[in-house]
């Protein structure tokens, strides 16, 4: 089990894979009825300084979280800072309305593949669907070529095309930089290779980096039982 959780650490934390379990399709994920409340407990045990990281959108994060944390959504392209401000470090690229047409055309008759629209980026899912897999990363990356713009990332099961530039490094550092999170360690943990930038940061920071997979026992239910011991 890793080390205890400081009062005086920045927590920061995945969502998929993490503090909840997969499922087949992002809409179907079982929230744990203590969820809400044992990120509210933490976020006052930090002092305010905890704050979720995920590629999932705003709205998803607020309804599987708890709505106001300090989020970084869609691998930080969109950034809710400590004091509810919303910002983007990016615009929307132009290519991926045309792109979104293709891939709806293209999987309309795919059983098990499913396409998420988010702000930023578009990501297919075929968690219902293995076989699909080396098609449709075919095709996204044909796709995201001429655009230099864009950028592929890979996840479970998934692979989106998105917005170049932001990730959950360069969103832990944009937190680590304001009140109440400066001045603190940085603590993380994540589940994913989308997740691996911020573990980089967290270490580099003089912190400490986490993989559900290296570092707990049991996945995400091993996750939570660590961070409420915590607040005990």
């Amino acid at each position: 089990m890793p080390p205890a959780l400081s009062p005086e650490n920045a927590l920061f934390l995945d969502v998929d894979g993490t503090l909840i379990g997969l499922a087949a399709t992002p809409d179907s994920v079982i929230v744990p009825p203590n969820l809400h409340d044992l990120l509210r407990a933490l976020k006052t045990r930090q002092g305010g300084a905890l704050a979720i990281l995920s590629g999932r959108p705003l709205a998803d994060i607020d309804r599987l979280c708890g709505a106001g944390l300090p989020l970084a959504a869609e691998h930080g392209a969109v950034l809710r800072g400590p004091a509810g401000q919303i910002t983007s470090p990016v615009t929307r690229p132009k290519a991926l309305t045309a792109i979104a047409g293709t891939l709806r055309a293209h999987i309309a008759n795919l059983a098990g593949v499913l396409l998420e629209d988010k702000k930023f980026g578009l990501a297919l899912h075929w968690r219902g669907a293995p076989e699909r897999a080396a098609e449709l990363t075919a095709l996204l990356q044909e796709l995201a070529a001429p655009h230099p713009e864009l950028t592929l990332q890979k996840a479970h099961e998934a692979l989106e095309i998105r917005a170049a530039g932001p990730d959950k490094g360069k969103a832990l550092e944009f937190f680590m930089r304001e009140s109440p999170f400066a001045g603190r360690k940085p603590v993380f943990v994540g589940d994913d290779v989308t997740d691996e930038p911020a573990i980089e940061a967290a270490n580099r920071l003089g912190g400490l980096g986490m993989h559900v997979a290296r570092d707990f026992d049991g996945g995400p239910s091993s996750v939570r039982a660590w961070l409420a011991g915590a607040i005990r």
